[in-house]
């Protein structure tokens, strides 16, 4: 039983599946096991995948919704009790915004000169390699794309150029890609006054056919044939034939969703007590929450010793599981295991409670229950 006195810290990992997960999915393909590898069982991470994972329970969701795939979504959905069904591009934004540093005030002054130069709208804009197979198209991601900031700066400053006579531009905040539009009479795509709703969220469609999110029933007609030309004008250009000689995926579309108006205030949400950490935008944008980049051990030890509980909740393994990101997904929980070590550290005693934020939980067992469930874990690996 966990030591009530002791400061307790909630860990959510978005994507986790615990170290004994069945690796075959029984296709006949072997199929990853999302979670630590076994060489490094010593680890903190690892220690505390080893207790007993205690899964949610199975109850009636009614029709998947793959809105509800989106980890930002999943991430709110943590904190919140009625998160939004889906995260606009004006919340992903602010929430970027604030992940590289900026405040709130400053975001609300470039809204300010966004609407100053006529700019309506704001869109997700996140760039893909559609992949084509025998009769359909499967979306590949932005981890797949692995593009670095000089590839996109360069990329912005030409796309701009050839969207501008649309009423539309290109910004980039942090490693996100946004499309700013005016809403206007005769205009192509998302800045046609006519266009009610872009596409569906990216997590919908990673690694999925691409088809399916563009018929009627998921977007309009006239985002369909906008997209088409901006195929055209990607294929040629020397940006794509630079990656394809050094054997990188070439970018051939991308993928406009969340569209919003340029409005502001964004409000918190009201949060107790407790200090959040999170490298979730949503969360940053609707929570008054400090991002995981700037969760040194040190500042989070003041505020434990303040008598302040931590919620920690992270969504980039999330990410990495949808993409197929395997190596992503190893690196990722690396970083969060060296992070977890400096404040184990730096807060002897602290209780870590980790969770997988669908309801799932790790809990400590005693000695003979954590020596049984290794022997059992390793006579399955080997039978």
């Amino acid at each position: 039983m966990a030591d009530s006195t002791r400061p307790v810290v909630e860990l959510s990992i978005l994507g986790l599946q615990p170290r004994d997960g069945r690796p075959d999915d029984g296709s006949g393909f072997s199929s990853p096991t999302w979670t630590w590898p076994d060489d490094d069982a010593e680890r903190p991470l690892a220690r505390l995948l080893s207790r007993r994972y205690l899964a949610p329970s199975a109850h009636d969701e009614g029709e998947a919704d793959c809105r509800f795939e989106d980890p930002d979504r999943q991430a709110l959905g943590i904190l919140e009790a009625d998160p939004p069904a889906e995260i606009d591009a004006l919340t992903r934004a602010l929430g970027d915004w604030c992940l590289g540093g900026g405040s709130r005030e400053s975001f609300h002054e470039r809204i300010e000169a966004w609407k100053a130069e006529g700019f309506t709208q704001l869109l997700c804009f996140d760039p893909i390699h559609l992949k084509a197979e025998t009769d359909h198209a499967i979306t590949l991601g932005p981890r797949f794309l692995a593009l670095t900031a000089e590839e996109l700066d360069g990329l912005i400053g030409e796309m701009n150029a050839w969207l501008a006579q649309d009423g539309m531009r290109v910004e980039r905040i942090g490693r996100q890609l946004y499309l700013l539009a005016r809403a206007g009479e005769g205009g192509v795509g998302p800045a046609n006054v006519d266009l009610k709703r872009a596409g569906a969220p990216l997590a919908c469609l990673l690694n999925r056919n691409a088809g399916v999110f563009l018929d009627e029933h998921h977007s309009d007609p006239i985002l369909r044939q906008w997209l088409t030309e901006v195929q055209m004008w990607l294929y040629p250009q020397p940006f794509n034939d630079e990656r394809a000689g050094r054997g990188q995926p070439i970018l051939n579309s991308f993928w406009p969703h969340g569209m919003a108006e340029l409005t502001y205030p964004l409000h918190d949400e009201a949060t107790e007590a407790g200090l959040i950490v999170s490298d979730s935008p949503a969360v940053l944008a609707r929570h008054d929450a400090l991002a995981f980049e700037d969760a040194s051990p040190r500042s989070l030890r003041e505020a434990i010793e303040a008598g302040r509980s931590l919620h920690v909740v992270l969504s980039e393994a999330a990410w990495c599981r949808l993409e197929g990101d395997l190596g992503g997904f190893q690196r990722e929980l690396a970083r969060i295991d060296d992070w977890l070590a400096g404040l184990l550290e730096s807060v002897p005693g602290l209780n870590v409670r980790l969770l997988d934020g669908q309801g799932g939980v790790w809990r400590r067992e005693n000695y003979l229950a954590r020596l049984w469930q290794r022997l059992w874990t390793g006579w399955r690996r080997r039978a």
